[in-house]
């Protein structure tokens, strides 16, 4: 447990659910199953009919996954158009990679859960 200066121990509310690379980990479990259905390259079957949450999921964990793996160096015009916005790695910090997970959880966590619903998941 945590001690203050003078010794004494502080008591810290925890998150309930934390999120890793904009993924709640309380749908992790969702992410899981649906890149299962993914294919490991190019775009899902059927992207514009009966897959098309499925295919928006795609695209949006790429562009994630470029954000926190790559800096946004291979797909930022991707990135800006799913989740509206753009960051500058550049000279980030801890805290700027902290608030970018969040707001990537917040457009991330709807796609993810709209994908497993059309495919039967939920």
């Amino acid at each position: 447990m945590p001690v203050d200066s003078y010794g004494n121990e502080i008591w810290v509310q925890q998150e309930l659910f934390t999120c890793s690379w904009g993924v709640n980990s309380g749908f992790k479990h969702l992410q899981e199953e649906l890149d299962c259905l993914v294919p490991f390259q190019g775009m899902c079957e059927n992207p514009r009919t009966k897959n098309k949450c499925l295919e928006k999921y795609r695209q949006a964990s790429n562009a994630a996954y470029d954000l926190f793996n790559n800096g946004l160096w291979n797909k930022k015009p991707l990135f800006k158009k799913i989740f509206g916005f753009a960051p500058s790695t550049r000279y980030a910090t801890s805290v700027s990679w902290k608030q970018w997970e969040e707001r990537v959880e917040e457009i991330f966590t709807p796609i993810m859960i709209a994908a497993a619903k059309e495919q039967g998941v939920v």
